[in-house]
């Protein structure tokens, strides 16, 4: 972090504590939380940092899912919605209608997804279209040939002919869910892909040298991480932190708090109370801690002004 990054965000954070402790800056001792169970770990830690700063802080966190989260909000039965994706153009226009204005999106972590091999496998990269193909039972977004043997990922000899052993995660998955969306067009996963949580998932592609699983990044593992390549004349971009935070690596995307801002008005105290906490390094290391990726110092000072 370089020492003018470092001071931005001293001085966002500053500003934020301003705000919690101003009188009245916020309606009542209770912040509701409402949303996605895949925030849920780390804004238990970024709660116990909030109301260890301030003891009259009181947080409830909801986690009955994602979907519920954008009416949740629009209703005013949740000061922040935890989402593990953007809200869709219907959710937004449903908020517009009730308050006027849109909701503000605040990133508050990155979930990088890798597509994971044995590492006696060969391969080393593959396209969204063969992945597509390889996981969807009607073709995905149709862009590859059928794929289901390692020739059809061009290895040779002994591997052309032998199937995909298709790893996957059960339905309760949120990568499963954004796998789905982004690299099969939403399509149905095919019959045979095994349905497992994800360790049991990552623990068969280290049995099996035949198998492909998909999986949050992990930055110590002893699994290949593939090479992907999202649209044809792209460059193959491996999984690591560098090409996360750069963007080129396209199989990722951001989790959200969206909050009820007007326009042109600051955050309430409760909500600047608990983003101050959750964007500072050290509510940045429990999203770490949680397994998904930490904003960058660039990053934060962006969704710390969006605050203010």
């Amino acid at each position: 972090m370089t020492k003018t990054t470092h001071r931005r965000i001293t001085a966002c954070l500053a500003a934020l504590a301003a705000l919690t402790g101003a009188p009245g800056a916020w309606a009542g001792p209770t912040l509701t939380i409402v949303g996605s169970n895949t925030l849920a770990p780390f804004l238990a830690q970024w709660a116990a940092a909030a109301k260890a700063k301030d003891p009259a802080l009181s947080v409830d966190i909801e986690s009955p899912g994602t979907s519920v989260a954008p009416q949740a909000l629009a209703d005013d039965e949740a000061n922040l919605g935890a989402m593990n994706r953007s809200m869709t153009s219907h959710e937004l226009e449903a908020f517009i209608r009730r308050h006027g204005y849109y909701p503000t999106a605040i990133e508050v972590a990155i979930e990088a997804v890798g597509v994971y091999v044995n590492p006696a496998n060969p391969l080393r990269e593959i396209t969204f279209g063969q992945l597509g193909s390889a996981f969807s039972r009607h073709g995905g977004c149709a862009l590859a040939g059928p794929v289901t043997t390692w020739g059809n990922l061009g290895l040779k000899g002994p591997w052309a002919a032998v199937p995909l052993g298709l790893e996957g995660q059960d339905i309760k998955s949120a990568v499963r869910d954004f796998f789905k969306h982004r690299v099969m067009c939403g399509d149905a996963f095919k019959p045979g892909m095994t349905q497992l949580s994800e360790p049991q998932e990552l623990a068969q592609v280290a049995r099996n040298p035949y198998a492909i699983g998909f999986a949050r990044y992990r930055g110590q593992t002893t699994l290949k991480a593939l090479a992907v390549r999202a649209d044809p004349g792209d460059p193959y971009t491996p999984l690591t932190l560098a090409n996360v935070y750069n963007r080129s690596y396209r199989l990722q995307h951001f989790l959200y708090l969206y909050v009820n801002k007007p326009v042109g008005a600051p955050v309430s105290g409760a909500i600047a109370a608990f983003l101050a906490a959750g964007l500072s390094p050290a509510g940045q290391a429990a999203v770490a801690k949680a397994g998904y990726i930490p904003l960058s110092p660039a990053l934060v000072t962006r969704e710390l002004a969006k605050l203010r």
